[in-house]
């Protein structure tokens, strides 16, 4: 992937926490009133947290390919 795309793509992923960190916030405080949200809230925590893994697995490759450079 070129760095372009790259970089596109996590503006991308970190949009997509965003939007579902808000979005679990929401399910939670439903939840309090109607537990049968809880499979979906938790779907949504797992989803939140596959993105954030892959951000983090990229900030990881990013930093040990521009160890390797130098």
């Amino acid at each position: 992937m070129s760095d372009i795309d790259t970089a596109r793509a996590r503006e991308a992923a970190e949009d997509l926490v965003d939007l579902l960190s808000a979005y679990e916030n929401e399910l939670s405080a439903l939840e309090q009133q109607a537990p049968g949200v809880a499979p979906l809230r938790e779907a949504v925590g797992l989803a939140l947290a596959r993105v954030a893994f892959w951000i983090s697995d990229r900030d990881a490759e990013d930093d040990s390919a521009s160890q390797t450079r130098h």
